[in-house]
């Protein structure tokens, strides 16, 4: 059975419904962060590592309560959109711009996740990483493709709740099982590479924009 370290801040669902779903089919270890997995896998004598999956967005540092605070005052004020197209993208821009400012505040972005992933080469550096995570924009998949050992970004099953979600995840369990299979074996390696040298060339162009 091959072997998977799972990282994600959230113990109390992400993590639970990952092992209820692909525990069947791998053996994993589970942990919060990353000093907390490292642990569980040294306790185990002769437990190596087959793939990292590792969450995404996770706090990239200590969450800035003045700003969570501010967050909390502000109500998002939803309007009668139903015969107002511009209304509704005034909306969609409200909203937006609040869940930046949501995630900006709890330091939930990207940043954690490659951080999380220098950890990961440093010291296991034949196995690859697969991110697995529902908040991620485009230009977060360019940069992770250009990072050593990342193999692929996953997205999460998302449901309008909890439950859907679960049941989401449940019926997506076949197709998520093969894409961690495909980068256990590392098939199509060469793909991979030119995948990853498209992703240097765009995160040049990125950075050249910002």
């Amino acid at each position: 059975m091959f072997r998977i370290c799972f990282v994600d801040d959230d113990k109390e669902f992400e993590i639970p419904l990952f092992c209820d779903v692909f525990g069947e089919a791998f053996d994993i270890i589970a942990a919060s962060d990353y000093a907390e997995l490292k642990s569980q896998i040294d306790s185990r004598e002769k437990w190596k590592p087959d793939l990292f999956v590792l969450d995404l967005y996770i706090p990239s540092g200590p969450a800035d309560q003045e700003a969570i605070e501010a967050l909390r005052e502000d109500s998002l004020s939803v309007e009668n959109d139903n015969a107002d197209i511009r209304m509704a993208y005034r909306n969609y821009l409200r909203a937006k711009a609040r869940l930046a400012g949501v995630l900006d505040a709890w330091k939930q972005n990207a940043n954690g996740g490659l951080i999380l992933t220098e950890k990961v080469v440093a010291d296991y550096p034949d196995v690859p990483i697969i991110f697995y995570s529902r908040k991620a924009t485009l230009e977060d998949v360019v940069r992770c493709m250009a990072t050593k050992n990342v193999w692929s970004v996953e997205k999460k099953p998302t449901g309008k709740d909890s439950a859907d979600t679960i049941e989401l995840t449940r019926l997506a369990r076949q197709r998520i099982i093969r894409r961690f299979k495909i980068a256990i074996s590392k098939a199509d390696s060469d793909k991979l590479e030119r995948k990853k040298e498209a992703a240097e060339v765009l995160v040049e162009m990125l950075q050249g924009f910002g």
